[in-house]
């Protein structure tokens, strides 16, 4: 096993100096000039309604013309002044709180520790997708994950699609969360490539061998298993070694 650690401190301030603990941490709120969002209930993800900033190059997904933002997405933007976010039925902007108590609920395909690792690995400069889920559905069928078995669902009914692919998210104890990609200047959503890696949670144990292999049978990438305790993001992978018979 190899085990990589980088080292992340969550209960203080993240590596690009982003306080984390609560919401009377973030002083200086959005910054002027910052994009706006509404929160989609039904959909469980905000939808921009103005972008600024160079930033949406790597963010967010595109539905018939529209952004769309993930709950990790939209929570790592406002803690870092980039995003204002609204509510649903009114134009109330939805404080750093009340987006902590969406992603403490896991009802939008992310949990706290998907989050943790979301964020390390931003403040680091990577470029991070939703495992699975396109950056566009222009041109092809969207093929989402249920469970052992996967659904084809056309690009043409984009709403429908998104509602989808947040209730296909299983939250099991081993599973791939994130395709990552080393900082890219040139990314394009229209062909982003294969990911530099994947990553993957396992709950509060070592995944089982059973489940390292049926990632890998899944999954092309390499695969990089994250661990969360006490503020610190781990990552390690496996690798197979043929030993010698010894007589």
């Amino acid at each position: 096993m190899e085990e990589e650690n980088w080292e992340a401190s969550s209960s203080s301030e993240n590596e690009a100096g982003f306080a984390v603990d609560d919401d009377e941490e973030f002083q200086s709120g959005p910054k002027v000039g910052s994009s706006k969002a509404r929160w989609v209930t039904e959909l469980g993800m905000a939808e921009v309604e103005v972008k600024r900033g160079k930033l949406w190059t790597t963010t967010g997904i595109i539905r018939s013309g529209k952004t769309y933002c993930f709950i990790e997405e939209a929570l790592y933007l406002c803690e870092i002044g980039e995003l204002q976010i609204m509510g649903t039925d009114d134009d109330v902007v939805i404080p750093l709180k009340g987006l902590y108590e969406m992603i403490a609920e896991e009802i939008s395909g992310c949990c706290w520790e998907s989050y943790e690792v979301y964020r390390y690995l931003k403040g680091l400069g990577y470029i991070l997708g939703r495992h699975g889920v396109p950056w566009t559905s222009k041109g092809a069928e969207i093929m989402t994950p249920r469970g052992e078995e996967e659904e084809t669902v056309c690009a043409g009914e984009d709403e429908d699609t998104v509602t989808k692919l947040l209730g296909d998210m299983q939250l099991c104890d081993a599973r791939a969360v994130f395709d990552v990609y080393l900082p890219n200047s040139r990314f394009k959503k229209s062909s982003p490539g294969e990911p530099s890696f994947v990553a993957c949670l396992s709950g509060d144990s070592t995944p089982s061998k059973e489940d390292v292999r049926v990632l890998q049978s899944r999954i092309a990438a390499p695969l990089r298993f994250c661990h969360i305790a006490q503020g610190r993001v781990s990552f390690f992978s496996f690798s197979s070694i043929n030993l010698p018979v010894l007589p």
